[in-house]
């Protein structure tokens, strides 16, 4: 198994970044790894044979070809692409996260749900077989990430494009997605990951309590109400550094709740003594 890792970590370093980037979800990870138990950190560095999960924050993007096909999608048979790996998640229009993958045999991608199924593997991950257990580690890093990011919601009915068209930023026409998924940090942030999660981990013990409080859908709501402002950006849109400079606190705080929120589960997960001081905060 370790040899499979350190060979799946050479194959990372070849792939294009989609979601946050790499360094995006790296940071999240990195301000987790920080707020672990121990006893969390000794039962993840069993899946992980040592390493990091900041270190593979990014799986999820980069085997995702493979992953569809462990998750049952046959590109052979013709079938309806149904088990796409969900990077987003649904929310109403007040705000609520669908909950399920299921409305009325539509497949809902809803992140939420498989971190919520992850979490619960997870908790007896010694029955999982290594493979297993390290993939649906790495997911659920990757989805708590990933539901955080602004252009991962989709507002139902309002807009569920998730940003998959153009606007013109900085003279060049340039899908708006991908200024949320990677250009929002790297313009005005050229550190590491490891650099930014120690400036971007700056919450007091009181603050970090209110941001965790709950668990993955009140995060969701939490998500969904922060991040609509961000949708109201249209088609062909002229987005100036001024927008840019104005959409910055929303992005460090979108980092920041990611990384506390995915140390709160995994602490729920893997440190049962934490899980039962912690059950109904």
């Amino acid at each position: 198994m370790k040899r499979t890792i350190i060979a799946c970590c050479l194959l990372m370093m070849c792939c294009t970044a989609q979601g946050w980037g790499r360094k995006g979800h790296a940071t999240i990870a990195r301000i987790a790894e920080m707020h672990l138990t121990k006893t969390t950190q000794k039962r993840i560095a069993e899946i992980m044979h040592g390493e990091p999960i900041s270190g593979y924050a990014s799986y999820a993007d980069d085997h995702k070809g493979k992953l569809l096909v462990d998750m049952g999608f046959d590109p052979a048979s013709g079938e309806p692409r149904v088990n796409t790996q969900p990077h987003t998640f649904e929310a109403n229009m007040d705000f609520e996260p669908f909950r399920g993958i299921n409305d009325n045999g539509r497949y809902v991608k809803n992140c939420i749900h498989f971190i919520e199924k992850y979490a619960e593997d997870l908790k007896h991950y010694k029955e999982l077989d290594d493979s297993t257990a390290f993939t649906e580690l790495v997911l659920l890093v990757h989805f708590v990430g990933d539901m955080h990011c602004p252009e991962h919601i989709r507002y139902n009915p309002e807009d569920m494009t998730i940003g998959y068209y153009k606007v013109n930023f900085r003279g060049e026409d340039i899908r708006y997605h991908t200024i949320w998924d990677d250009m929002i940090i790297e313009i005005k942030h050229p550190w590491s990951f490891s650099d930014l999660a120690h400036m971007f981990d700056s919450a007091s013990k009181e603050v970090i309590a209110e941001i965790t409080k709950g668990g993955p859908y009140d995060w969701g709501r939490d998500v969904a109400r922060c991040c609509w402002v961000t949708h109201q950006v249209k088609p062909g849109d002229v987005l100036t550094m001024d927008w840019y400079y104005d959409q910055l606190p929303l992005m460090r705080s979108q980092l920041r709740k990611a990384g506390y929120r995915l140390a709160k589960e995994l602490n729920m997960i893997f440190d049962p003594a934490y899980a039962r001081k912690n059950k109904n905060k």
